[in-house]
């Protein structure tokens, strides 16, 4: 066999030299607990021929959508184990041809509130390239391959959807002669028992010729075989390769190179698809002869079995079969094993010893078989033997299939005499019933009857079976049940089934047992239920205002004077989040309990709800656990509070009045609010309108701070109007102040207003009122030697001139004498005159304001200082 390996890897190796990575993969999603999922990557890496820098430490997964392919999630899953893909032969292995499976993983959470589309979800990774060596397809170089699954939602009808994809078989790295018979086991197992569905299908395409494309959304492009090559033929062949029921891959190829194939398991729940998982891979085809298969026989008293024969063999006699095998080829390794095909149980151990050298094509191994006294099931057992031998790259193998019945080991079915299969029971509590039950068994084995409850122990509601004859072949027992309170719980319900099952105690126990089914339905005592009244409220409906109580008793009376709980609940709301008092009791016959509810605004937003309905229940415990149980509903609409409004005025001012204000001069009042309900109030100044245009408040410079406080609040309004507010046109400015008091009650508030206009004047100019002096001595004595005139805007106080008013500010002062000449001229308005160089006498000035002249004469004196 090993000169059998020698001339295929001769044949492969120049092929193989210049291969790329990728030979295929898969996608596996585990489920975990609740929401919590593992998603699994794996891909089979050429290790001969693949470019190590093309193996990644991690990839990324995107998840789509699939009723409008929608990108949901992407998830980056990292490499977690890497191992070599192993041959069905061991001895088979070479290094010149490896593949390693690579699994990449990473946790995940699909949150109900994200992956709850009917339609389901799928999940795609691409990468580049294919190995450049694959016969059936073009420019396999430039070939990428697209890793896809598909998965449903996690919640359906708003329940939880557990569901793991199917395990796939673990791939091996045979690789089969031509045109000899070879086959994969790539079959499936699914951890929820769902159905699966296998399938050919055609390899997918990345969608970018890119080392590592970015995952698109379906439809995916499929790979572009050769001509001649489609998903019926993806491995040529008399038959092209074919995939059963089971998984299992078969072909007999008749050409020779290297071809990539898919499969697809659907995976279906309760006749509806669920998901699908997908697994590309390749195959190897070469011009090897691996021998001829060993061939196996059955003898039996010395004659040979065919296949499906019956063979019949005594219980208590020899129960042994002869198993002979053959091989063409001399030095093989022979195994046998056997298996049951309409029974799960293990028969392999049956056969010692399993394992044999052939010493030449002339030698026969011989093996027993010896089975039980009994049957593994009723009937014939269906028995297949398969003879392997270790050719590469796998064993060939023969099978014979037969048929076994153990004469003796049957087993009559015992029987309930006159058996209705169902018993339908109707009991009131007390009421006794009796119900004598026969079995029989034709083969007079001994028989058990014994009674089951459905959920709960027979006795410990009193039910049992008395025991009336016990013999070989029969048995006779009487049911017996009186139903009482102290037994049963009725508040879980008042219907029982008891199943009566009649077996037998054979050597070889295939006998089905007989069932009895009593459905039992009791009526429990008449109780009668509680009654609610409510002292302290006519009406059932009520409207109360925020800052008012709310008080009642509650009484609950038991007519059959049994024990009663008295409570209450909220529709859609705890008594206790909006402070209601009631603390409820419990007693026999008669209970009675307070009701109170001061409505405060701490708790109670009228915006979220004003409407609140309190049942009051009242719930008896009877005897035999059977509640009755009364209720009365008080439905409480909340109102707003009363509220008056805060009072508001200007002292000493009404409102509406108007306050003459002169330019630079200071003007203020008080503003004050009082509330009779002692509220909180804030007063503030909330408008202001200046020559009928509204201003901002915020940049006006007034001197008032809101004030906020209860019961009485207030704040002083200062302002010092400048000429900005009349300007040069001498025209009075009107600024109208609007002052608002506003009070807290919640849901109701309410406020007033006040307002005052202030009236903005210039001080009049006025000249004539004014003596300025008119007379300097500028003789160095250092009294009256200059010229000069104080102004201000007093004419009462010591000033020669007005300074002037925002229309006429001082502007200059011209002096002359008296032939008009100018001597003099200032714009200061601290001016100095010294007179010097000049001769005594009379000298006229010129005051120039803006829009008026002010005209007067100062006498000079020269005297002598001494």
């Amino acid at each position: 066999m090993m000169k059998k390996l020698l001339i295929l890897l001769l044949w492969i190796a120049p092929i193989w030299a210049s291969a790329t990575h990728i030979v295929g993969g898969e996608f596996r999603l585990i489920h975990k607990q609740g929401y919590q999922f593992e998603l699994r990557l794996v891909q089979y890496f050429d290790e001969v021929n693949g470019d190590p820098e093309a193996e990644d430490d991690f990839a990324t997964v995107y998840i789509f959508r699939k009723s409008d392919n929608v990108n949901v999630r992407i998830l980056n899953v990292n490499q977690l184990s890497s191992s070599f893909v192993p041959y069905t032969n061991p001895s088979c292995t070479d290094e010149s041809i490896l593949f390693r499976q690579i699994i990449y993983s990473a946790d995940l959470t699909l949150a109900p509130a994200d992956f709850n589309d009917p339609e389901g979800y799928y999940a795609v990774f691409e990468r580049c390239c294919r190995n450049n060596i694959v016969s059936n397809l073009v420019s396999p170089e430039s070939t990428g391959q697209t890793f896809y699954m598909e998965f449903p939602p996690v919640v359906i009808n708003n329940q939880p959807f557990v569901n793991s994809s199917p395990e796939l078989s673990a791939p091996i790295s045979d690789y089969a002669c031509i045109n000899k018979n070879f086959m994969y086991d790539f079959g499936a197992s699914d951890p929820d028992g769902d159905s699966l569905v296998y399938s050919l299908s055609t390899p997918l395409n990345s969608s970018r010729f890119e080392p590592v494309p970015t995952p698109s959304s379906a439809p995916h492009r499929p790979v572009t075989f050769r001509q001649g090559i489609n998903e019926n033929n993806m491995v040529p062949g008399v038959p092209p390769l074919r995939i059963d029921n089971e998984g299992k891959l078969r072909v007999i190829p008749s050409t020779l190179g290297v071809f990539v194939f898919g499969i697809k398991v659907e995976e279906y729940r309760n006749g509806q698809k669920i998901g699908e998982v997908r697994r590309d891979y390749q195959l190897l085809v070469v011009d090897c002869n691996p021998g001829e298969a060993p061939e196996i026989f059955v003898r039996h008293e010395g004659a040979f079995v065919n296949d499906e024969e019956l063979l019949s063999l005594s219980k208590d006699g020899d129960r042994c079969i002869e198993i002979l095998v053959t091989d063409q080829d001399p030095d093989e390794l022979i195994r046998v094993s056997a298996e049951g095909i309409n029974f799960d149980n293990d028969i392999s151990s049956l056969i010692s010893p399993s394992l044999q050298l052939m010493d030449g094509p002339n030698d026969t191994l011989r093996f027993e078989l010896c089975l039980p006294q009994c049957p593994y099931t009723e009937g014939p057992m269906q028995i297949r033997l398969i003879a392997f031998d270790d050719a590469c790259s796998q064993p060939l193998s023969d099978t014979i299939a037969f048929r076994v019945e153990i004469v003796g080991a049957d087993d009559s079915d015992p029987f309930i005499v006159n058996n209705p299969n169902v018993v339908e029971v109707a009991l009131d509590e007390g009421e006794a019933f009796t119900y004598p039950i026969r079995g029989l068994d034709e083969d007079g084995d001994l028989l058990s009857l014994e009674a089951i409850g459905d959920g709960f122990s027979i006795s410990d509601y009193g039910m049992r079976l008395e025991e009336r004859l016990l013999v070989p072949g029969e048995v006779q027992k009487v049911f017996r049940w009186t139903p009482e309170c102290e037994n049963i719980d009725f508040s879980k319900g008042n219907k029982f089934e008891v199943e009566v099952i009649l077996s037998d105690n054979s050597d070889c126990p295939f006998g089905e047992t007989d069932i009895l089914l009593f459905r039992f339905t009791v009526n429990p005592p008449v109780n009668e239920r509680p009654r609610l009244t409510i002292q302290g409220l006519d009406e059932r409906e009520v409207s109360i205002r925020i800052d008012e109580t709310l008080a009642f008793d509650v009484l609950a009376e038991d007519f059959d004077d049994d024990f009663i709980v008295l409570n209450a609940v909220g529709d859609g709301f705890e008594l206790n989040d909006y402070n209601m008092y009631f603390p409820g009791n419990q007693g026999i016959k008669s209970v009675e309990s307070p009701f109170s509810w001061r409505l405060s605004c701490n708790v109670i937003d009228l915006a979220e709800k004003s409407k609140f309905v309190i049942t009051f229940l009242a719930r008896d415990n009877s005897a035999c656990g059977v509640p009755s149980m009364d209720s009365l509903k008080v439905t409480v609409n909340v109102l707003p509070p009363l509220n008056e409004a805060p009072e508001l005025f200007v002292r000493n001012f009404e409102s509406g009045d108007t306050i003459v204000a002169m330019v630079n001069r200071p003007v203020s009042f008080d503003v004050i609010s009082n509330d009779v309900d002692n509220d909180i109030i804030t007063l503030r100044l909330s408008r202001v309108v200046f020559n009928g245009t509204q201003l901002d408040t915020e940049v006006v410079n007034f001197n008032f701070f809101p004030a906020r406080g209860r019961g009485t609040v207030g704040s002083r309004f200062n302002w010092l109007p400048g000429c900005e507010t009349v300007g040069q046109t001498n025209r009075d400015s009107f600024v109208e102040l609007f002052f608002v008091a506003e009070d807290s009650k919640c849901f109701n508030i309410k406020n007033d207003t006040v307002s005052i206009i202030l009236q903005i004047t210039d001080e009049a100019l006025n000249l004539e009122a004014y003596q300025p002096r008119n007379a300097i001595t500028p003789n160095g004595d250092q009294q009256g030697d200059f010229f000069f005139l104080r102004f201000c805007n007093n004419p009462e106080g010591e000033c020669d001139l007005p300074f002037g008013n925002c229309a006429n500010i001082f502007q200059r002062i011209d002096i002359f004498n008296r032939w008009g000449k100018k001597v003099f001229t200032s714009s200061d308005v601290n001016f100095e005159w010294h007179a010097e160089g000049i001769s005594p006498g009379v000298y006229y000035y010129t005051i120039y304001y803006n829009n008026d002249n002010y005209k007067g004469q100062v006498y000079v004196y020269l005297r002598d200082p001494n």
